[in-house]
């Protein structure tokens, strides 16, 4: 069954500044969601949860626009016929539900309560309201429990005080937002405006139970929600520091990784140096050993059947000192048939060519001297008489590489021949 109940909440003041007119603008959390304790007349506590869609419901919120700032809570809730005796200014028009909380400007007129704020003799304001308050226990969607709910909240004033009594962490800073606790007291203990200020001075503390690490504490009030704020701030700053843990970990293993990476490449590096050395130490220990004699030989001869091979490509006064084979045949090729031969001829290909010219050369200078000999003597071979021989190969090998006849091919025929004539000592 629900009754309709007074409560008194405590909320932090967030800001302030001047007016045009010298009144106070400050800006202040007059409600929050969730639960909160509240201490009866006969001293027992009750924790009550206000649920968001009670808070935040447009009816409740309505609420708290354009009513009365008072100093201190007043001996009754107002109306009409008393509200000047108590009133120091009023609150916005503009209310706004943000994150859980009611937000909204009180307007202080009052110069006395102005310069009071200004000193921060007050540093709070206490919501004063009624509610239906609905006795059925329950848990909250954060599994925190509670002995009732209350609905149809109905704001009647906001009451500027010196200090709530729920402790630091609903202490109003003008430079910060801090969550705002609350407890309930009995207005009827109020005889008048200036005991206000200090309403419950010779209650008994109110003592709350603070659950840590499976343990329930009874601590005051005050100690327990400034319990219960260590609490929640520690939580938060565990997993901020677990998340941070977990993500240098994940860096550590990929730089380990990278580590792993490089040592591998730098073993491979080292073998390839070391096979390198051993490489060089093969190469100069093969220079300083000496050639030999046989070896040699050897060599001085397939040179100097190369050039004697290849000497009639040449003029008389070419120089074959410094080229290499290869070389020379590809520029015997260029000599012997006019043209260089293709960057991509494979050396035997061009070697091919030039030994077929230089021998057709060869084979049709022994013709010419076996027509020679024919002339003096035996009849010359008719066509039939060699029908089987190579004469075709000959006529067609003759003029391979070798173009009209001139002055000039002339002489150069009859100085590449000049090698084939007897070497004279001199002396």
């Amino acid at each position: 069954m629900e009754t309709s109940v007074s409560r008194y909440d405590f909320s932090p003041i967030t800001g302030c500044e001047t007016t045009d007119e010298g009144y106070l603008r400050v800006w202040c959390r007059a409600a929050r969601t969730g639960t909160q304790l509240y201490k009866r007349v006969d001293g027992s506590q009750v924790r009550e949860y206000r649920p968001p869609e009670e808070v935040g419901s447009p009816e409740s919120l309505s609420t708290f626009g354009m009513k009365p700032a008072t100093w201190g809570h007043p001996p009754v809730l107002l109306d009409s016929a008393n509200t000047k005796k108590f009133q120091v200014g009023y609150s916005g028009s503009q209310v706004r539900y943000n994150d859980g909380f009611v937000e909204v400007a009180l307007v202080v007129t009052d110069q006395d309560a102005i310069d009071k704020i200004k000193r921060k003799d007050a540093t709070e304001v206490s919501a004063g309201y009624k509610v239906d308050f609905d006795p059925t226990p329950g848990l909250t969607p954060e599994g925190e429990s509670y002995d009732g709910v209350q609905r149809n909240i109905r704001v009647n004033h906001i009451a500027i005080v010196p200090r709530g009594r729920a402790g630091p962490e609903v202490r109003l800073l003008m430079d910060r937002m801090d969550s705002a606790d609350a407890f309930s007291f009995d207005p009827d203990m109020i005889r008048d405006s200036e005991s206000a200020l200090q309403p419950c001075s010779t209650a008994s503390p109110a003592m709350a139970t603070v659950k840590l690490d499976g343990l329930e504490i009874d601590l005051p009030a005050e100690a327990a929600s400034a319990v219960q704020s260590f609490a929640r701030d520690m939580e938060r700053q565990l997993k901020s520091v677990t998340a941070e843990r977990d993500e240098l970990a994940t860096k550590l293993d990929a730089q380990q990784e990278e580590i792993d990476a490089l040592a591998y490449e730098k073993e491979a590096a080292e073998g390839r140096a070391d096979a390198f050395e051993e490489r060089v130490t093969e190469l100069e220990q093969g220079s300083s050993s000496r050639i030999d004699t046989a070896e040699l030989d050897q060599l001085v001869t397939a040179r100097l059947a190369t050039l004697q091979k290849l000497a009639p490509a040449f003029a008389e006064d070419f120089h074959f000192d410094g080229i290499d084979n290869e070389d020379l045949y590809a520029q015997a090729f260029e000599n012997l048939t006019g043209s260089a031969p293709r960057e991509d001829s494979e050396p035997g290909y061009i070697q091919g060519v030039v030994d077929g010219i230089l021998a057709a050369r060869a084979d049709a200078d022994d013709e010419d001297e076996d027509d020679d000999s024919e002339d003096e003597g035996d009849e010359p071979e008719t066509k039939e008489d060699r029908a089987d021989s190579t004469t075709s190969l000959r006529d067609a090998l003759k003029g391979a590489g070798r173009g009209n006849a001139s002055p000039v091919d002339t002489y150069r025929s009859k100085q590449a021949e000049a090698w084939k004539r007897p070497l004279t000592a001199t002396k």
